[in-house]
């Protein structure tokens, strides 16, 4: 997709974060299929199938779908043998279903391991409001959480993502999903302006 990081900084750069969001995430075949878009639908297809979703709302985020990561914290670290398999989910049904579950177990909270506590304090004070649960922590105690983990452990024997961890995140609407991302595209964005603005400075200097 990117044929080193320069030009993915350069895309960040020139593109507006959601103008990002949809070119190099919503539309084009993931880095990790290798330009094999017949693998990648086939791919979500069984996924799909086994999480009770439909195949257009799958798309894969981060360095799965780049070939590099966008988290701040790992500074554009490639995508290597031992990278884990961002997916979103687009699925209104399962994010209200999630949703709803854990404000019943909020009475149970203190019950449940310290992991699952603090994932679900995050969801409170962060991504619930963007439309966003993430299932990584959380999993075993939805509702769905044994299917979906049985679907995570057979496409854990497919190719590309053998012996690979996929990451499971559900938005609520595409609207949700662009915005998430677009929004951290945007820090990258001012991160990498700024970054330039102070080596022109130097360069001056």
């Amino acid at each position: 997709m990117f044929a080193d990081i320069s030009e993915l900084h350069k895309a960040i750069v020139e593109k507006r974060p959601a103008d990002f969001v949809s070119h190099f995430l919503f539309e084009p075949t993931p880095f990790v299929f290798n330009k094999d878009f017949a693998g990648w639908i086939h791919w979500k297809s069984e996924l799909a199938t086994r999480l009770d979703v439909d195949p257009k709302d799958i798309v894969l985020t981060g360095s799965a779908a780049l070939g590099y990561s966008l988290n701040p914290h790992k500074h554009f670290k490639a995508f290597d043998e031992r990278s884990d398999v961002d997916c979103g989910i687009i699925s209104a049904h399962h994010f209200d279903v999630a949703w709803r579950h854990l404000r019943r177990l909020r009475p149970q909270w203190l019950m449940l391991p310290r992991a699952s506590r603090q994932a679900i304090t995050i969801h409170r004070e962060n991504y619930i409001f963007t439309g966003t649960v993430a299932t990584d922590k959380i999993l075993s105690i939805l509702p769905f959480g044994p299917q979906w983990k049985a679907a995570l452990e057979a496409m854990a024997t497919r190719e590309p993502t053998v012996n690979r961890d996929v990451k499971l995140r559900i938005y609520k609407d595409y609207d949700a999903l662009r915005q998430y991302h677009a929004h951290n595209v945007g820090r990258l964005r001012d991160t990498l302006l700024h970054e330039a603005a102070e080596t022109e400075l130097e360069t001056e200097t």
